[in-house]
């Protein structure tokens, strides 16, 4: 069992969920090792098939060779970020009401969002100006590999309007699609539905949520991951 996950559990029910009064002590800290136990398998899963997915796009993107041991820790990290992201964003994060949260427990998922940010950071978009560098950047796929744009709060926010009852992790993958669309102009569904007498409009929106939507499926199911 992870400990830094129990301390996530613990601390999000004790301070944002609440935990139910009528729980004893003992109670209360069997819960937070069984339900810390829970997320870190679901973690583990995760990671393993992710941490694949990570490394076989790094190899094909190097041209089937391997990477070294500090690219591969660094690869791994980034697996076991993604995997901690989505499994805790909906499986615990999901479950605080918002307008419960204080300035306080905000500003510790915060921290905890800051730091994930941190260890996927080591595989941001390359710079340079060499054509291995802007084919990456312009990749209309890099959304799914290793090297990506993370999604601006602008694009989270957008995401959550046009798709409130999906889940983390198709949310979360939906958030780089979005994103890597805006880099390259592509059409994205407007979060304010156009009047009834712009039909273009309309369809256009339409045509781009329901393209949108057919790719993240699509990459959850190729990762075995739920889509609802």
């Amino acid at each position: 069992m992870n400990e830094a996950i129990q301390q996530i559990v613990e601390r999000v029910w004790v301070n944002q969920i609440g935990v139910p009064p009528e729980w004893s002590d003992q109670e209360a800290a069997e819960f937070f090792q069984t339900e810390a136990d829970r997320l870190s398998e679901m973690i583990g899963q995760l990671q393993i098939e992710t941490q694949h997915a990570v490394i076989r796009e790094w190899r094909a993107a190097h041209h089937g060779a391997e990477p070294d041991y500090l690219t591969q820790v660094g690869l791994i990290n980034t697996a076991r970020a993604q995997a901690e992201e989505i499994v805790l964003s909906q499986e615990l994060y999901e479950q605080v009401p918002e307008e419960d949260l204080t300035a306080q427990e905000q500003a510790a998922q915060e921290e905890w969002e800051a730091e994930v940010r941190e260890r996927e950071s080591y595989f941001q978009l390359p710079q340079g100006d060499d054509p291995e560098s802007v084919r990456r950047r312009t990749d209309p796929d890099r959304w799914r590999g290793v090297w990506r744009t993370e999604a601006s709060e602008e694009t989270e926010e957008a995401v959550k309007t046009v798709w409130p009852e999906n889940n983390a992790a198709f949310r979360f993958w939906m958030d780089l699609l979005w994103q890597s669309r805006i880099e390259d102009g592509k059409p994205v569904p407007v979060t304010t539905p156009p009047p009834a007498t712009q039909l273009r409009a309309r369809r256009a929106s339409k045509g781009a949520r329901e393209e949108m939507e057919q790719l993240v499926l699509a990459e959850l199911h190729r990762q075995h991951l739920p889509a609802r």
